[in-house]
Order: C-alpha cells, then sequence, then structure tokens
C-alpha cells in the first residue's frame, strides 16, 4: 500500500510541475523579456545599474554582470535553447569559503527569507539567489520591482553576515 501512495505522490508532483519553457515569443514592446537579453540591460541601467553583457562559461547562456548594496553580482539565463529564447533569470551573488559557509548557516538564512535562497556549493562557496521568469515579458515596473527587492535581498545578506561571522582563523 506504501508503494502506491509514494508513486502516486510522485506522480501527482510531476502534473504539478511548472514546465521548463524558452520564450520563443518575441518580446512586446516596452518589456523585459530574458529571450532578449538586451531588454535586461536596459531596465539595469534605466534604473541606475551598470549591465555588462557576456556569456556564461558554463552554458554559453546570457550572462550579465551588475553591482547593487556594495556587492558585485551575475544574472544568469536559464530555460534556454541553444542559447536563446530564454525563459528565465537567476540574479546570483557568491563569496569563497570562509570556513563559516555551512549547511547550517544557509538554512537559518533560508527560514526567514521568501525571495532569496542561499546554498553552500561542493566546493565550499555560498551562493545567493533569487529566481525570476520572464517568459511572456515583465512591464518596466514589474522588473524594476524585482530589482529593488534584490537589492534588499543584498541589503539584508549584509547584515545577516555581521549577525552571523565567520569563524576567527
Amino acid at each position: 500500500m506504501r508503494k502506491i501512495i509514494v508513486a502516486a505522490s510522485l506522480w501527482m508532483a510531476a502534473l504539478a510541475t511548472p514546465g521548463l519553457t524558452a520564450d520563443r515569443e518575441a518580446c512586446g514592446a516596452g518589456l523585459v523579456c530574458a529571450s532578449d537579453p538586451q531588454t535586461v540591460v536596459k531596465a539595469l541601467q534605466a534604473a541606475g545599474y551598470k549591465a555588462l553583457l557576456s556569456k556564461s562559461k558554463q552554458t554559453g547562456n546570457p550572462k550579465i554582470e551588475s553591482a547593487a548594496s556594495g556587492y558585485d553580482y551575475s544574472i544568469f539565463f536559464y530555460e534556454c535553447e541553444q542559447t536563446l529564447h530564454c525563459g528565465s533569470l537567476q540574479f546570483q551573488v557568491s563569496f569563497e569559503d570562509d570556513g563559516g559557509n555551512t549547511p547550517e548557516l544557509a538554512n537559518k538564512w533560508n527560514k526567514d527569507k521568501r525571495f532569496a535562497q542561499m546554498s553552500v556549493w561542493d566546493d565550499g562557496s555560498l551562493a545567493v539567489a533569487y529566481d525570476v521568469t520572464t517568459v511572456g515579458g515583465l512591464n518596466q515596473k514589474n522588473f524594476a520591482d524585482v530589482i529593488d527587492w534584490w537589492t534588499v535581498m543584498l541589503g539584508e545578506a549584509s547584515k545577516f553576515f555581521k549577525e552571523n561571522p565567520a569563524p576567527a582563523k
């Protein structure tokens, strides 16, 4: 009986999971779309931030370098088809291993934060990430709100690290 319940649960979860979707539609006028990286660059610049467009060395997908709240960060493009038609963005800042990057530290952050998640990678580095889907496009006001939330989360990260310092070496 337990096997049937587990199998049914997995099947229902698969049905409830949204599909990863590349955005094949042209980005509408005035919208911000991962499928058109220049719209993301222009929206960041319009909000007063630097935005340097390049490509990810790992995937070849577009990548933007920017900075806010005293941190340099990257915006990675996901759900791309052959590096085009991307459907989502991930704002990400990462930190080298300082001896204090633990799953417990990340869990402490994640317990109280909705919009940005913290994780520890296999090499001991730590990342704070914020994922945003742009399929169909975001209007300028929505994207400005995305940037604002990301900036707030970076400020929260700074406070969190001051309250939870790495152990003295």
